[in-house]
């Protein structure tokens, strides 16, 4: 190893006790929020740039092509790192976006099953009550008709009494009629004989004068 390449690895050296150091904090605060070994959360990702950085522009003051180089790879590790949260927040929001737009969707399901279930209650409400309404008026109906019956069946029997009083008066005039013909008839009789008894006496008187 060349006298350059030894004096470049010291700052390399006291660059990377000095990461070591400043990241302590870090780690301590990954291990509490059970973030160790997660090169993804922000913190880490964060700092890893700010190495990355100090590394590249060390490098550069230093004409460290190494140093620099490495500086170079943990930007691109840090800007796919920041790419891939970028788009971990994204899908994570999208999540939840559609989380919500799911349970709002739900809510509306929801009411309109309820919506539905209130208007058949109403609708079946409304059959009962007009199934109610015709049984009424039928059998309102059926109750005049039976008044009208009973009414026209009165009037029948009345008719009928009518005409079989009717009847028996007709029968009994006929009767005294016949009664009185007979009695006539008696009276004519009885009076034909009175008469004969009355010629037969005065013969009978004749002859014996």
């Amino acid at each position: 190893m060349s006298t350059v390449e030894r004096l470049r690895v010291v700052p390399r050296t006291v660059l990377d006790a000095g990461f070591s150091v400043a990241r302590l904090p870090l780690t301590v605060a990954a291990r509490a929020s059970r973030q160790g070994g997660n090169d993804a959360w922000p913190p880490a990702i964060a700092f890893e740039g700010l190495e990355a950085g100090v590394e590249s522009v060390l490098g550069s003051l230093l004409r460290d092509d190494a140093l620099v180089q490495r500086g170079r790879l943990r930007q691109a590790k840090v800007a796919k790192l920041r790419s891939a949260t970028e788009l971990e927040t994204l899908a994570a929001q999208e999540r939840e976006q559609a989380d919500a737009e799911f349970a709002a969707r739900r809510e509306q399901v929801e009411q309109e099953r309820q919506q539905a279930e209130r208007q058949a209650e109403q609708r079946a409400a409304q059959v009962e009550q007009q199934a109610a309404a015709r049984k009424h008026q039928v059998e309102q109906k059926a109750a005049t008709k039976a008044a009208g019956a009973r009414q026209v069946k009165a009037a029948q029997d009345k008719a009928l009494t009518h005409q079989e009083r009717t009847a028996k008066l007709e029968t009994l005039a006929k009767e005294s009629e016949a009664l009185t013909v007979q009695k006539q008839a008696l009276d004519a009789e009885e009076t034909v004989e009175a008469i004969e008894d009355t010629l037969e006496g005065t013969k009978a008187a004749r002859k014996t004068s």
